[in-house]
Formats: structure tokens, sequence, C-alpha cells
């Protein structure tokens, strides 16, 4: 691994509520309403790989059946001519404050205008859950347009962190998610019944 130092920041919400998004044609955004680590994990390491996205890398399918199942999360998938183009996950927090936990666009969807229209529709599913406040946060490791793309939709700056990551190579063989497979064949396995 190699290590790099990182620039977070947290920011939160301080607009006024976006309508949702006119999308282009063959466009659309759907509700995920049916738990799949499988998606989820799929998604996480579709849209992060790139910017290497490590916190979930080891989960294996019980830690992700378990976290799904917490029922303050819930999944939106952008789609582009039947395709998944990118994600938006929720988590509400005990204080009701929904952070917009992850998002993004797998890479042959980016520079295509759709991330601004995703984070406005993340931000509106956010407050139609009776938010408290919404936040996120982002750091110098992810798309290098991606606190822009925040600011321009309303959110400000709260928190600025720094620390030292030791984050994925592009061939750290994690990204295979060979645990996760495994463990998702032998839970089905295991309830096949």
């Amino acid at each position: 691994m190699h290590t790099t130092d990182i620039t977070t920041w947290f920011l939160q919400f301080d607009a006024a509520t976006p309508s949702s998004p006119q999308w282009p044609d063959g466009v659309q955004l759907a509700e995920a309403e049916v738990i799949s680590p499988e998606l989820s994990q799929f998604m996480f390491r579709t849209v992060g790989g790139p910017w290497r996205w490590f916190s979930r890398l080891s989960w294996n399918y019980q830690q992700w059946l378990d976290y799904l199942t917490r029922q303050q999360v819930r999944t939106w998938l952008l789609w582009v001519k039947g395709t998944p183009a990118g994600y938006i996950e929720l988590l509400k927090h005990s204080d009701q404050s929904v952070e917009i936990k992850f998002f993004g666009l797998l890479p042959q969807f980016i520079g295509q205008g759709l991330g601004l229209k995703l984070v406005q529709a993340a931000v509106m599913q956010a407050a139609q859950w009776q938010a408290s406040k919404i936040w996120l946060h982002t750091c110098s490791a992810d798309h290098p347009s991606a606190l822009k793309n925040y600011q321009q939709a309303g959110f400000v700056i709260t928190h600025i962190e720094h620390s030292t990551e030791a984050l994925p190579q592009l061939n750290d063989s994690r990204l295979l998610a060979a645990d996760f497979v495994y463990s998702a064949l032998a839970h089905h396995i295991e309830n096949a019944g």
C-alpha cells in the first residue's frame, strides 16, 4: 500500500431543496427497494475503485447484509439506457441527519453532466426522508471535481481534516472482492433450502 496525505472536507447542505432533476432521454433514477449485498458491493467497488475507496473492500456478505438491513440505509441507482451508471447511498443517523454516504458515477458516465443532477437528486431524496440536516464528506483522493460539484449543489464546508492514509493501489487484489464472492456463494448455498 502507498501512503498519501489526504484532506477530507465535511459539508452540509445549506440551500433550498432542489426539485426532481430533469434527466436526459434514456436516463432514470430508481430506488433499489430490495436489499442486495451483491448490488451494493458492486456499486461501491465499481464507482469507488478509481478513487481508491477502501473502507468496505474487506466486508464479507454477512457484513453487507447486516449493514443494509438496519433500515437506515437507502440506495438509488442511476440508469442510462438500461445500464447502471451511478448510485446514491443515504444513511440516516440517530440524530435524524442524513448522510450521503456514497455517491458517484461509473467511469464511462463521468463528464456527461450527470453528476450535479445526481447530487441534487440525493439531496431531494434525503429531504423527503425528513432529514434534520443533510451532509457528506469528500476527500482529495476523490474525483477532482467532487468538492466543486457539491458546492455548486448548495453544500458548504463545515470542517476539514488532514490525515495520512494507506490507499490501495489499482492492482490491489482486494479490488477483486474474492472474500465477498466466496462468502456470498457460501451464504446462498447454506440458505438454498
